[in-house]
């Protein structure tokens, strides 16, 4: 009784018991036939030695202060014209933000938060940036919020990868990837 519990069955080695798969057939072979391509672009070498013929765009006229005491100047960041509308899939992700740390990050990510999707930094010196902590598109703006749900900072297009705004201290902030 003791000598069957140790012998071995070759059918119980056997796990797999259908046949291994035939070979798939090799695939049809012929020869290679080679032509010139058109070009898709211009040369470029070409296009550099052609005179322009593209104006530079006019700036905006500003009017003088109506009284010589008044110097303020305002400035504002025309919206990119040509950008895609700002959604939550195309800011989803990490984002190298503009401060005192090269190595400052936000992560916004997809997972619902209270005051929109949850957000998080790394690296950041800045006290508004360390309290982020959800994400939201308003208006075709990114706006942060700490954990109290009060805003931090609202961003707008800049151009490809590149969100630029002000926090609620009136700094300066920008996304890039």
């Amino acid at each position: 009784m003791g000598l069957a519990a140790c012998t071995r069955s070759n059918d119980a080695l056997r796990v797999n018991t259908q046949p291994p798969p035939q070979p798939l057939p090799s695939s049809p072979s012929g020869t290679v036939e080679t032509a010139e391509l058109q070009p898709t672009q211009p040369d470029p070498l070409a296009v550099e030695n052609q005179p322009a013929q593209i104006e530079a765009p006019q700036a905006p006229s500003v009017e003088a202060p109506s009284t010589p005491e008044q110097t303020t100047e305002i400035a504002s960041l025309e919206p990119d014209a040509s950008a895609k509308p700002i959604t939550h899939e195309t800011m989803t992700g990490a984002w190298t933000v503009n401060t005192d740390n090269p190595d400052c990050r936000v992560f916004l990510s997809f997972t619902q938060w209270s005051g929109g999707y949850r957000a998080g930094t790394r690296r950041c010196n800045a006290p508004e940036l360390t309290s982020v902590s959800a994400w939201d598109v308003k208006n075709n703006k990114v706006v942060l919020v700490d954990g109290n749900g009060s805003q931090i900072a609202s961003l707008g297009s800049a151009g490809a990868e590149r969100y630029a705004g002000t926090t609620s201290g009136g700094n300066s902030i920008t996304f890039t990837r």
